[in-house]
């Protein structure tokens, strides 16, 4: 019998899945009844906001469609932002290139191959001023995709625009990533310490949080990235459990700066994977909910209901993607965005099918915008709030979900907390571990991928169309910086970084954030910014 007749031959006699397991190697049972779950949940927009944190949830207002963009110069990206707002985009989520995340200008010779890459080259206010124009910034919300101590230079930008367009900040709208341990590559140590000394990080993150507290009520002070951290190997529990971990670390530091718990909680968000386990993931965001809720009302003593909203965007998981048959992803990606419909989530980026070979195409990125739409507009699964609730699976998967992250919580923080786990290693033993196994289970073909290590094509041709960055954008940057730095008058740059230098060399308490703005408004470029504290801290970048 032939390779071909072999194969016939097993599909005629009935396929089996390998075994019934979730992501999370929960066991699935055959069927749920009223044994499994007998229980009650609260009703939606009602403590501890299982079933979502608004009453009526989509029938009242959809989710924001935040396709996340950014790419080569400021000009570039602007023009992406107003193809996608043009095309259905309800919010801007702009990422920046890895020199940016790295405090790198364009000239530096370790960031110059990167420029523009994988996202946005920022380095200059005028940078941030190109990137926006004609972007009202009181009418869009945006989301600003950097890690500190680079966020406080980032929104330094930011604030100084808004003020030149004559927009007061408490009317600004949208979040600053802000995370010091997540954003980069997740929380992996090399990342996070190899280009700015940790501790200073986290100080500085809750300095830019503290100083837009009071300043900017709208604004997301920080958005600590799950997302990052699922896209390392790790599952649905280590996921949740991580961030909340995290979270209640800068509430803690918040606190001990004198803040009132219920002046800044409702401005932490989250940003949220969606793997390809449809009731798992569906079941993580509930449960998540009911932690964050109860956390921030027994815990941390929060009396204002809005404080204890757990609120997130999802992305859609980019880790199952594949190379292989990409047209594939598109499906895969359907059953993610409605995973994130049916959690009741605030917010979906739909991960471009091409993911695989390069950044989104804008084929690509309108085909992830229209996913959304033909979900919400045509499926009519946002007819009634959290349709899934109630069902003896879901409920007792909610239930267990829960449990196994408050477990996992309860041993970080006999620990010392997520940072200080962190710092000692174990959280990235738990990456490593977590990367391994699933490694080992897609070459065992424990958990099967479609096109990978079952029904692959051996001779498959391969045609996609490609996103191309423009032959001379990385020369036109580079070369752009380099004349911007000697333009400019140097006495104020110089004087503006030789404070920042003494409050970072005297270990100052003081916020530095006005520091920061005043090297911004002084035209001192970003990577001159953090070199200054770099110095100060005796602290040298790699390479």
């Amino acid at each position: 019998m032939g390779l071909q007749s072999e194969k016939m031959s097993t599909y005629l006699d009935g396929e089996r899945v390998p075994h019934f397991k979730s992501l999370s190697g929960i066991e699935y049972k055959e069927v749920y009844t009223k044994s499994d779950w007998d229980g009650e949940i609260s009703d939606p927009g009602k403590y501890p906001f299982t079933r979502g944190i608004h009453k009526d949830m989509y029938r009242h207002r959809l989710w924001t469609r935040r396709q996340q963009s950014g790419f080569g110069s400021p000009e570039e990206s602007n023009d992406r932002i107003k193809y996608l707002l043009s095309i259905g985009q309800t919010g801007i989520n702009m990422d920046a290139d890895v020199g940016t995340k790295l405090g790198l200008d364009p000239d530096y010779p370790l960031a110059r191959a990167g420029v523009g890459l994988q996202g946005t080259s920022l380095c200059t206010y005028e940078d941030m001023r190109t990137l926006f124009k004609d972007i009202p910034l009181d009418q869009v919300s945006s989301t600003l995709i950097v890690q500190p101590p680079y966020s406080a230079v980032i929104m330094s930008q930011y604030l100084l625009l808004a003020k030149e367009m004559g927009i007061p900040w408490e009317r600004l709208i949208g979040t600053i990533m802000n995370c010091a341990f997540t954003q980069f590559v997740g929380p992996t140590f090399q990342s996070a310490t190899s280009f700015f000394p940790i501790d200073l990080t986290v100080k500085i993150g809750l300095d830019v949080m503290e100083y837009l507290v009071p300043r900017s009520p709208r604004w997301n002070i920080v958005n600590l990235n799950a997302y990052n951290v699922r896209e390392c190997g790790v599952n649905a529990v280590q996921e949740a459990a991580f961030s909340m971990s995290l979270a209640s670390d800068y509430i803690q530091g918040l606190i001990s700066r004198g803040l009132e718990v219920d002046s800044f909680a409702r401005r932490i968000a989250f940003f949220s994977a969606v793997q390809m386990d449809l009731f798992e993931e569906v079941a993580k965001l509930r449960a998540t909910r009911r932690i964050w809720a109860r956390m921030l009302k027994e815990k941390f003593g929060a009396k204002n209901e809005k404080s204890m909203w757990f609120r997130t965007a999802i992305q859609t998981a980019a880790l199952p993607l594949t190379a292989q048959q990409p047209l594939n992803n598109i499906v895969r990606t359907t059953l993610q965005t409605l995973a994130a419909v049916l959690a009741g989530t605030q917010s979906i980026h739909t991960t471009g099918y091409d993911e695989a070979y390069s950044l989104p195409t804008e084929e690509s990125h309108k085909l992830s915008i229209r996913t959304q739409q033909i979900i919400a507009y045509e499926s009519k699964v946002i007819n009634s709030v959290d349709p899934l609730g109630g069902s003896y699976m879901l409920e007792r998967m909610t239930d267990d979900i829960e449990e196994k992250i408050w477990e996992l919580m309860k041993i970080i923080e006999d620990k010392g907390g997520f940072i200080q786990c962190f710092k000692e290693g174990w959280v990235e033993d738990q990456i490593n571990e977590a990367r391994h196994k699933m490694a080992a289970d897609i070459e065992s073909g424990a958990q099967p991928v479609v096109g990978v290590n079952l029904f692959q094509e051996e001779d498959e041709e391969v045609s996609i169309n490609i996103f191309r960055h423009s032959s001379d954008m990385q020369a036109g940057r580079i070369e752009h910086i380099q004349e911007y730095k000697q333009k400019r008058d140097q006495e104020p740059v110089q004087r503006a970084l030789d404070r920042l230098y003494s409050l970072t060399r005297n270990k100052s308490e003081d916020n530095f954030f006005e520091a920061i703005m005043a090297a911004v408004e002084a035209k001192a470029t970003l990577q001159e910014i953090c070199d200054a504290m770099r110095r100060a801290s005796d602290f040298e970048i790699p390479g």
